[in-house]
């Protein structure tokens, strides 16, 4: 093959690693609404501690917490699963492109 050919040889699909956090998913977005939230429930038992109430603001501030860690080990669950799948599918790709020139390859050589 000549120079001038390799040229104008296709870039592989697959080579390149996909841009995450690019733009902002219907996800990322929930995620951050339910973190603000919960961030500023956080001030309630204070306030409620603040005006007497201590045996409510101490199961409250259980339970923001406890909402918090659920909702970040259930995206953090979710972002692993994708990311591991569109890999996959990436390195798929790849694969099926490279058989596909090493078959036009073989053709070109008979």
């Amino acid at each position: 093959m000549s120079p001038v050919g390799k040229r104008n040889k296709k870039p592989q699909r697959g080579s390149k690693k996909p841009q995450r956090g690019s733009r902002k998913t219907y996800t990322k977005k929930m995620m951050s609404r339910i973190i603000t939230v919960a961030l500023i429930d956080m001030q309630l038992p204070f306030v409620l501690a603040f005006l007497g109430k201590t045996n409510i603001a101490e199961t409250l501030g259980g339970l923001i917490v406890t909402e918090i860690i659920g909702v970040f080990l259930v995206y953090c669950a979710k972002s692993f699963f994708e990311t591991r799948e569109a890999e996959k599918n990436r390195i798929a790709e790849g694969q099926a492109e490279q058989q596909v020139e090493e078959t036009e390859e073989s053709e070109d050589i008979t």
